[in-house]
């Protein structure tokens, strides 16, 4: 992962001097494992990873010309759309974490591009709606002319649909030595909602027998230990005066704060969103 070819090894690239979530200094509002010895990474570290993720991408860059100038050569480019995005991307030291697996923009924040000049997107122009990687099925069959026989949680979007929020989960696999909880995020476009839950996948990737995604068994009773389903920890973020996510505005909040915050209805739509 993030090795780079041995002809792009030693290429430079353009330098970052971090952003503020990197230089996070008071993590006391953050989930245990940031304050924790495994999120103790710096600026130097974000740097390196980076740099290898950059001239890792230059090889990535020469497959997308090669695509691109077949197409041309065929005389399909301008009929052929051509979507480009990313799984995940990485913290690069943010509050002392390197890696993925958390509900933080650089790791929820993907790049996503759609060409396609004979369906009117040929003009390079910039699209600020709410979208995620359950629209780019829907927005492939759309393309297709093909009308989905069963129900898809995406929407195409080479119409005009727009959304609120999305909502992004993460399971804990008791393969993985990472020490963070399952965890949903509801994500609006000015605000974020995080719970974290005391639920753990099996070696098969799957819930425990008889035990759903709330922790209970199928009698309604709670599971009880690793798998109790109970909230272990909260965040919540305004994006638009906190866009790095430095102040967890739940950090001791009161209950009449929460209620000020909408927390109350936010918990409400983040169970309803897992749910559905």
């Amino acid at each position: 992962m993030n090795i780079p070819e041995k002809k792009y090894e030693g290429v430079q690239v353009p330098e970052w001097e971090g952003r503020p979530s990197v230089f996070e200094d008071d993590k006391s509002d953050k989930p245990p494992f940031l304050r924790g010895g495994a999120a103790r990474h710096s600026l130097a570290d974000g740097q390196a990873l980076r740099a290898r993720q950059l001239r890792t991408l230059l090889s990535v860059d020469d497959a997308m010309r090669d695509f691109r100038d077949k197409l041309r050569a065929l005389g399909q480019l301008d009929n052929t759309l051509v979507l480009y995005t990313n799984d995940h991307g990485l913290l690069w030291g943010d509050h002392g974490w390197l890696r993925k697996s958390v509900p933080y923009r650089p790791s929820l924040e993907v790049p996503l591009y759609l060409s396609w000049p004979a369906g009117k997107l040929g003009t390079a122009r910039t699209d600020d709606r709410l979208v995620g990687h359950i629209d780019i099925a829907p927005t492939l069959l759309d393309a297709a002319g093909i009308k989905p026989d069963t129900p898809h949680d995406g929407h195409s979007l080479l119409g005009t649909f727009d959304r609120d929020h999305l909502l992004a989960e993460w399971w804990w696999n008791r393969q993985d030595k990472q020490p963070i909880h399952s965890w949903a995020t509801y994500i609006g476009k000015t605000e974020q909602y995080t719970e974290y839950y005391r639920l753990r996948l099996d070696r098969n990737g799957r819930l425990p027998a008889g035990v759903n995604s709330a922790g209970l068994d199928s009698g309604g009773m709670n599971s009880g230990g690793t798998n109790s389903g109970e909230v272990t920890f909260r965040e919540y973020y305004d994006l638009r005066a906190d866009p790095y996510q430095l102040t967890n505005r739940l950090h001791g909040a009161t209950a009449v704060q929460e209620r000020r915050l909408g927390i109350p209805e936010l918990a409400r739509r983040l169970t309803a969103a897992r749910s559905g």
